[in-house]
């Protein structure tokens, strides 16, 4: 029972993270004594994850410089302070910047936050090894949930088609247009909220586990289903997390209507994306918790 055969049995050469499967993926044995893991990380609430979290980035300033670096590119973008370059390049840039925000970032966070629960040093350079190397990976879990979110609504409204094809007259004129587009949203909105909330963790099991594409929202689907008990502390973070996305796109409108100040509107705009990074790195924890559990 060594470490080396239950955290990174699988590790690639020059790839020296931690990588932290499920339990039942493990070579091995998968306890926590194993897998250098302490108890305690098992019992953080919400609370403490982001109180830990935010210790964590105090002590590994790499977080927060390459935040930084990409939430002043996002708003460079957002005020066109980079017109100078022709409209398909700022397009282009406008993606790899959302991408690199949403998605690399939080792949870095990620192994930073696997390396410091496994007690492993992770350097600037694994972590940035760790994460373009799971690059691929990543795209294609998002391809698979924009297929699953494109595919189960439309199999899902496809009965309501066939009965709107078979009875006569217009639906709208028969039963109103509030119940029509009250079932639309039904039918398009809660398998998407479904798969979002079990999809959660899949870019942390892409990039901290190591798993492939189709692997990666089995062991989220898994995560959210088997730990009934997280329930609610997934929740308040799906929440939170929702919260400052929401205040980051549409606080700086609202200061606009109050009169406040530009600078004023882009701080509050930068605060709610440091502050999805600070969530970042508790969807890290959560899923450890899940998975060595």
């Amino acid at each position: 029972m060594t470490r080396s055969t239950s955290i990174a049995d699988d590790t690639t050469e020059g790839d020296v993270a931690p990588t932290i499967k499920a339990r039942d993926d493990v070579d091995g044995c998968g306890c926590l004594e194993c897998r250098n893991v302490e108890t305690v990380t098992t019992r953080r609430t919400v609370l403490d994850a982001l109180v830990w979290s935010l210790r964590l980035f105090r002590s590994r300033p790499s977080i927060v410089a390459f935040a930084g670096v990409s939430i002043v590119a996002n708003r460079l973008l957002v005020t066109n302070s980079v017109n100078v370059l022709p409209t398909p390049a700022i397009g282009v840039f406008d993606a790899v910047a959302a991408f690199a925000f949403l998605f690399l970032i939080r792949a870095y966070v990620g192994t930073i936050v696997a390396g410091a629960l496994t007690g492993d040093t992770v350097t600037i350079r694994d972590g940035l090894r760790r994460s373009i190397t799971r690059t691929p990976a990543l795209i294609g879990v998002i391809v698979l949930f924009i297929l699953s979110v494109v595919t189960i609504p439309f199999l899902v409204s496809l009965p309501l088609f066939v009965l709107v094809g078979v009875v006569p007259g217009n639906p709208v004129e028969m039963v109103g247009f509030p119940v029509v587009g009250a079932v639309g949203v039904v039918v398009v909105a809660v398998p998407f909220l479904l798969l979002l909330f079990k999809f959660w963790f899949a870019p942390e099991a892409c990039v901290v586990g190591r798993y492939g594409p189709v692997e990666a929202l089995r062991v989220s689907w898994r995560i959210t289903t088997n730990y009934r008990s997280k329930f609610a502390l997934i929740l308040v973070i799906a929440v939170g997390s929702a919260i400052s996305l929401y205040l980051s796109a549409h606080l700086p409108d609202m200061g606009a209507k109050l009169a406040f100040h530009p600078a004023l509107r882009m701080i509050s705009a930068s605060f709610g994306e440091f502050l999805s990074i600070v969530w970042a790195s508790a969807y890290a924890h959560i899923y450890v918790q899940g998975v060595v559990s």
